[in-house]
Protein backbone atom coordinates (compact mmCIF):
# COMPACT_ATOMS: atom_id res chain seq x y z
CA UNK A 1 0.00 0.00 0.00
CA UNK A 2 1.49 3.51 -1.19
CA UNK A 3 2.20 5.93 1.67
CA UNK A 4 0.55 8.63 1.79
CA UNK A 5 1.50 12.60 4.19
CA UNK A 6 -0.88 14.45 5.43
CA UNK A 7 -0.64 18.39 5.43
CA UNK A 8 0.78 18.51 8.75
CA UNK A 9 3.44 16.25 7.79
CA UNK A 10 4.71 17.56 4.34
CA UNK A 11 4.64 20.97 6.28
CA UNK A 12 6.78 20.32 8.50
CA UNK A 13 9.16 17.86 6.22
CA UNK A 14 9.17 21.21 4.13
CA UNK A 15 10.24 23.20 7.06
CA UNK A 16 14.12 23.01 6.47
CA UNK A 17 13.85 23.95 3.03
CA UNK A 18 12.56 26.61 3.64
CA UNK A 19 13.98 27.94 6.49
CA UNK A 20 17.24 28.19 4.12
CA UNK A 21 15.55 29.94 1.35
CA UNK A 22 14.32 27.68 -1.18
CA UNK A 23 10.72 27.91 -1.54
CA UNK A 24 8.37 25.16 -1.42
CA UNK A 25 4.45 25.81 -1.88
CA UNK A 26 1.75 23.23 -1.85
CA UNK A 27 -1.46 24.35 -3.02
CA UNK A 28 -3.87 25.00 -0.44
CA UNK A 29 -6.51 22.60 -1.89
CA UNK A 30 -4.10 19.38 -1.42
CA UNK A 31 -4.67 18.02 2.07
CA UNK A 32 -1.91 15.07 1.65
CA UNK A 33 0.37 13.43 -0.68
CA UNK A 34 2.19 10.54 -1.79
CA UNK A 35 5.64 10.04 0.18
CA UNK A 36 7.28 9.69 -3.70
CA UNK A 37 5.88 13.48 -4.44
CA UNK A 38 7.32 14.54 -0.93
CA UNK A 39 10.43 12.75 -1.21
CA UNK A 40 10.68 14.06 -5.06
CA UNK A 41 10.45 17.28 -4.25
CA UNK A 42 13.09 17.04 -1.30
CA UNK A 43 15.60 15.76 -3.75
CA UNK A 44 15.31 18.47 -6.10
CA UNK A 45 14.81 20.59 -3.63
CA UNK A 46 18.63 19.55 -2.50
CA UNK A 47 20.07 20.72 -5.84
CA UNK A 48 21.87 23.94 -5.19
CA UNK A 49 20.63 25.50 -8.13
CA UNK A 50 16.79 24.62 -7.25
CA UNK A 51 14.92 27.67 -5.28
CA UNK A 52 11.53 27.62 -6.06
CA UNK A 53 8.84 24.22 -5.66
CA UNK A 54 5.33 24.45 -6.53
CA UNK A 55 2.91 20.91 -6.21
CA UNK A 56 -0.52 21.01 -7.49
CA UNK A 57 -2.86 18.26 -7.62
CA UNK A 58 -1.15 16.89 -10.37
CA UNK A 59 2.00 18.31 -11.21
CA UNK A 60 5.64 18.95 -9.66
CA UNK A 61 7.43 22.24 -10.80
CA UNK A 62 11.00 22.76 -9.46
CA UNK A 63 12.91 25.66 -11.12
CA UNK A 64 16.51 28.20 -10.49
CA UNK A 65 13.67 30.91 -10.94
CA UNK A 66 10.30 32.04 -10.84
CA UNK A 67 7.82 34.00 -12.68
CA UNK A 68 8.20 37.85 -11.59
CA UNK A 69 4.43 38.58 -11.78
CA UNK A 70 3.37 35.22 -10.52
CA UNK A 71 6.13 34.54 -7.93
CA UNK A 72 4.64 30.81 -6.72
CA UNK A 73 5.41 29.49 -10.44
CA UNK A 74 8.89 28.66 -11.25
CA UNK A 75 9.88 28.92 -14.71
CA UNK A 76 10.32 25.66 -16.62
CA UNK A 77 10.32 26.59 -19.92
CA UNK A 78 12.18 24.15 -22.33
CA UNK A 79 14.48 27.00 -24.52
CA UNK A 80 14.41 29.60 -21.59
CA UNK A 81 18.02 31.94 -21.72
CA UNK A 82 18.42 31.48 -17.61
CA UNK A 83 15.99 29.02 -15.62
CA UNK A 84 17.07 25.63 -14.91
CA UNK A 85 14.18 23.59 -14.12
CA UNK A 86 11.98 20.89 -14.41
CA UNK A 87 8.13 20.20 -14.45
CA UNK A 88 6.65 16.56 -13.95
CA UNK A 89 3.04 15.67 -14.21
CA UNK A 90 2.09 12.78 -11.88
CA UNK A 91 -0.61 10.40 -11.56
CA UNK A 92 -1.65 8.60 -8.17
CA UNK A 93 -4.26 6.79 -9.83
CA UNK A 94 -2.05 5.07 -12.73
CA UNK A 95 1.46 5.69 -10.79
CA UNK A 96 3.16 7.43 -13.35
CA UNK A 97 5.01 10.11 -13.57
CA UNK A 98 5.53 12.06 -16.78
CA UNK A 99 8.63 14.26 -17.38
CA UNK A 100 6.73 17.01 -19.22
CA UNK A 101 8.51 20.21 -19.51
CA UNK A 102 13.01 20.27 -18.33
CA UNK A 103 14.98 23.05 -19.32
CA UNK A 104 18.95 23.43 -18.38
CA UNK A 105 21.13 26.27 -20.53
CA UNK A 106 24.14 24.60 -18.32
CA UNK A 107 25.35 21.37 -19.56
CA UNK A 108 24.69 18.47 -16.83
CA UNK A 109 21.83 20.67 -14.64
CA UNK A 110 19.57 18.70 -16.47
CA UNK A 111 20.77 15.15 -15.62
CA UNK A 112 21.16 16.36 -11.99
CA UNK A 113 17.36 17.10 -11.81
CA UNK A 114 16.76 13.33 -13.92
CA UNK A 115 19.30 11.99 -11.10
CA UNK A 116 17.51 13.84 -7.80
CA UNK A 117 14.20 12.47 -9.60
CA UNK A 118 14.94 8.53 -9.47
CA UNK A 119 17.37 8.64 -7.01
CA UNK A 120 15.73 6.13 -4.23
CA UNK A 121 12.42 6.74 -6.77
CA UNK A 122 9.79 3.27 -5.89
CA UNK A 123 9.64 1.23 -8.70
CA UNK A 124 5.98 0.82 -8.33
CA UNK A 125 5.73 3.69 -10.31
CA UNK A 126 6.66 4.34 -14.28
CA UNK A 127 8.22 6.95 -16.00
CA UNK A 128 7.09 8.69 -18.72
CA UNK A 129 8.12 11.08 -21.63
CA UNK A 130 5.29 12.06 -23.62
CA UNK A 131 6.83 14.57 -26.14
CA UNK A 132 10.97 14.21 -26.53
CA UNK A 133 12.27 17.30 -28.42
CA UNK A 134 15.59 16.63 -26.73
CA UNK A 135 17.69 15.58 -29.70
CA UNK A 136 18.33 12.42 -27.54
CA UNK A 137 18.71 13.48 -24.08
CA UNK A 138 15.86 11.01 -22.93
CA UNK A 139 17.58 8.24 -24.62
CA UNK A 140 20.25 8.50 -22.77
CA UNK A 141 18.16 8.78 -19.39
CA UNK A 142 15.88 5.66 -20.51
CA UNK A 143 19.29 3.83 -20.74
CA UNK A 144 20.53 4.90 -17.41
CA UNK A 145 17.63 4.35 -15.72
CA UNK A 146 15.36 1.73 -15.87
CA UNK A 147 15.28 0.72 -19.55
CA UNK A 148 12.67 -1.25 -19.89
CA UNK A 149 9.95 0.51 -18.19
CA UNK A 150 9.85 4.12 -19.66
CA UNK A 151 6.57 5.03 -21.15
CA UNK A 152 7.71 7.19 -25.09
Amino acid sequence: MDKWLNKKEFIKIFEPYIEKGTQIWVISRIKKLPAEIVKMATRLADLDFIKYVRICDETLAASSENYPNRPKVPITNMNHETAIGIQILYSTEYKTINFFDINSPKKGFGGKMVDAVFRDFSHDWQPAVAMDWSNGFWDKMKEKYRKDEWIL
